[in-house]
């Protein structure tokens, strides 16, 4: 009973953060969608200890209906709404997909690596971990690009959990942003995954330097042969 009561406070919390949301600007829709929470959650507190329970059933019903068309509702009241360009980003990008490699559904093993040959076993391998290095700088500019729209979103994530609404999306993109830093990783972990980024970021450097001294060779070669023709 107690654990019951305790997630219903919280749903109406969730309801209230909506209500608030659904006023701001002029929008008829989202208004009258506010009126009729805001209805709901007074019919529960005037509620009699005979029909309490059943208005509170109800209210708890209309702000979680609410809150899974919460991406429906219009633009300016959307609860996430700071955090839509990042999902699109997220979405071009295919960054978020974990340990899996983007461009197939799995990077080599060592097994498959032992038949090729050690020059091109060192490409595969510098491969994909250019492809780690490239998602630590995306997440970087990511993360300095939205951090204050996670933050904005983080009171949201916290009131959906606490209220058992479904926000799993959501938590996933804020600890994107936050690059896991919530985490109970002990500090010398902590450190040492820290300077492994350094390490491979610089790899990315140096070889990003070399390849792009390749193609401006490349590049300038036609016009050399060119002139040595002409003469």
């Amino acid at each position: 009973m107690m654990e019951s009561l305790d997630r219903s406070k919280a749903v109406i919390n969730l309801g209230k953060r909506l209500v608030t949301e659904l006023n701001l600007g002029d929008d008829l829709l989202a208004q009258w969608m506010a009126h009729v929470i805001a209805e709901r959650m007074a019919a529960a507190e005037r509620a009699s200890s005979e029909t309490r329970a059943s208005a509170q059933h109800d209210c708890s019903q209309a702000i979680l209906n609410l809150w899974e068309h919460r991406n429906s509702l219009p633009s300016h009241v959307r609860p996430f709404r700071k955090l839509e360009p990042l999902l699109r980003t997220l979405a071009s990008l295919d960054v978020d997909s974990g340990t899996r490699f983007r461009y197939f559904p799995l990077h080599p093993s060592d097994e498959e690596l032992e038949d090729v040959e050690v020059p091109a076993q060192q490409l595969l391998t510098a491969a994909v971990s250019l492809d780690y290095t490239a998602r630590v700088l995306i997440q970087y500019l990511l993360s300095a690009a939205t951090q204050e729209a996670a933050e904005n979103a983080a009171p949201w994530v916290d009131a959906a959990i606490d209220a058992e609404a479904d926000a799993a999306l959501e938590v996933r993109i804020v600890k994107f942003v936050s690059g896991g830093e919530n985490a109970p990783v002990a500090e010398e972990l902590a450190r040492k995954a820290l300077l492994d980024k350094i390490e491979k970021l610089e790899t990315f450097s140096r070889l990003a330097i070399d390849v792009a001294a390749e193609f401006r060779n490349q590049l300038d070669s036609p016009a050399e042969d060119e002139d040595s023709h002409d003469a």
